[in-house]
């Protein structure tokens, strides 16, 4: 098959002062076993090197697209990214992460296997700054229908899955009010408006880094609670669940951060008040149960 005939594959990369992690995340993309693809990276008004990283690398490979614009934001930046695609199916990838050499390929070969499918999801690593491997993350949900878990957690990282335009083209765009938890949003969203397909394989890496803005907890919480409004009443037991399991995350966070005993720990106002704060989010000491639970084993 000649690559005229292959469908064209956009990987959309948002990028804001990502200058040392950028060749990392483009060579991911360029080194795929699948060749028909394009590279839309949006400078999303870098102040450091970043456009200089992007003109080499447009210069060396007529793939690599680069849209600048000011500084809108991340969800904004991947809406320009989309629209200045040209592919039949869609990845996303941050400027800080990488992805495996075959994901695309194999992704794309289950999608052609299951025409049914909008959008297809693998595992995914987790990596320090050097992109050292810390752990394999198996997104596998075996207790809960998929809309049900999306109410405990964000499934899958941005990167992970391989989706149809046509999908995207249903669901909009990202929304750009949301400064964090925009794909959870957007995969609810997604989850509602296609199907999804699970392939198993650790093809995408998330890079562990100490600017990543989900270490700042009021903030996430805060963007969080605004997306949790969005896809459920506030009055509702969903919307309830969805902030408690953003707590309960925070506070397992928390406990792993702490160079005291577990006893200390928990005894911590901060500990405690987060502990706390999530019983009243949640109103129910079965479901306060039942989260802990699902984080333990599994949802």
């Amino acid at each position: 098959m000649t690559s005229q005939k292959l469908p064209m594959v956009s990987v959309i990369v948002p990028a804001y002062n990502a200058a040392s992690y950028l060749p990392d995340a483009l060579n991911s993309i360029l080194g795929q076993t699948y060749p028909h693809l394009e590279v839309v990276v949006v400078n999303d008004g870098s102040t450091d090197d970043s456009a200089a990283v992007l003109a080499q690398f447009q210069a060396q490979d007529s793939r690599v697209k680069v849209v600048h614009q000011s500084n809108l934001g991340l969800p904004s930046a991947r809406n320009t990214g989309i629209a200045a695609s040209a592919g039949e199916l869609l990845a996303y990838l941050d400027a800080d992460d990488t992805i495996h050499p075959e994901k695309i390929e194999r992704q794309l070969a289950y999608l052609q296997q299951h025409p049914e499918i909008d959008l297809v999801y693998s595992d995914y690593c987790r990596a320090d700054q050097d992109l050292n491997l810390v752990s394999e993350e198996v997104i596998g949900i075996k207790r809960l229908p998929l809309d049900e878990a999306y109410v405990y957690t964000n499934v899958f990282p941005v990167m992970s899955p391989l989706l149809r335009r046509r999908l995207a083209d249903r669901v909009g765009d990202f929304d750009p009010s949301l400064r964090a938890a925009e794909d959870w949003d957007y995969w609810l969203r997604c989850q509602r408006a296609g199907q999804f397909g699970y392939l198993p394989g650790f093809l995408s890496v998330y890079r562990i880094h100490g600017t990543q803005m989900h270490k700042d907890y009021e903030f996430m919480l805060k963007y969080c609670r605004m997306a949790a409004a969005k896809n459920f009443s506030k009055n509702s037991r969903s919307y309830r669940r969805m902030i408690g399991s953003v707590l309960w995350w925070q506070f397992g966070m928390k406990m792993r951060q702490t160079e005291s005993s577990r006893l200390q720990a928990l005894c911590s106002p901060d500990l405690l008040g987060t502990a706390l704060r999530m019983l009243w989010e949640v109103k129910s000491v079965k479901d306060v149960l039942f989260i802990r639970h699902a984080f333990r084993h599994g949802l």
